[in-house]
């Protein structure tokens, strides 16, 4: 038998949990797993999907009550955005804030971080999305790695600044 081609779920048949000061944020925010599997979430018992996807790691429908925070937080190895659907707040990037309202998205890349907080009078909810990096970005990040590595071992040597090669 080969395997299937598509992945097909109602809401309804996923997951929903909630989290407490997720990120060290604020509050709680209640989460719906619709496809994929975030490890470090409290999905219940014999919920998980980890096979959906090879490029996608997770697709959750999150809703920030009134006055609740995901506190900024970084991304390492992936990419993620949220697109809001209802409600408004505030989401942070990189250490800087933007207003969003519905229809807005905003997307973190590998090495940045990101938060969001309900800054509206009804609940904020969204769409959060995280891919696995493509073949070109994972080639980046693993060689941004090594430089990092290198001048790091660079500068315990006392090697900084010479311009000589093995």
């Amino acid at each position: 038998m080969s395997e299937k081609k598509y992945v097909f779920r109602n809401l309804e048949e996923s997951p929903f949990y909630t989290v407490e000061k997720c990120a060290g944020g604020t509050g709680r925010i209640n989460n719906v797993t619709i496809l994929g599997d975030e490890a470090m979430m409290p999905v219940p018992e014999g919920c998980r999907h980890l096979d959906d996807s090879e490029s996608f790691d997770y697709v959750h429908i999150t809703e920030l009550p009134v006055g609740a925070e995901i506190g900024e937080h970084p991304h390492e190895g992936n990419e993620q955005f949220y697109l809001i659907v209802e409600g408004t707040g505030e989401v942070m990037l990189c250490g800087e804030v933007f207003p969003v309202k519905p229809w807005s998205i905003a997307m973190i890349k590998s090495g940045g971080s990101h938060g969001i907080r309900n800054t509206g009078d009804v609940p904020l909810k969204y769409v959060c999305v995280q891919t696995q990096l493509s073949l070109r970005a994972s080639q980046k990040y693993v060689q941004e790695k090594v430089d990092e590595f290198e001048a790091k071992k660079k500068a315990m040597l006392g090697l900084e600044g010479d311009t000589f090669s093995n």
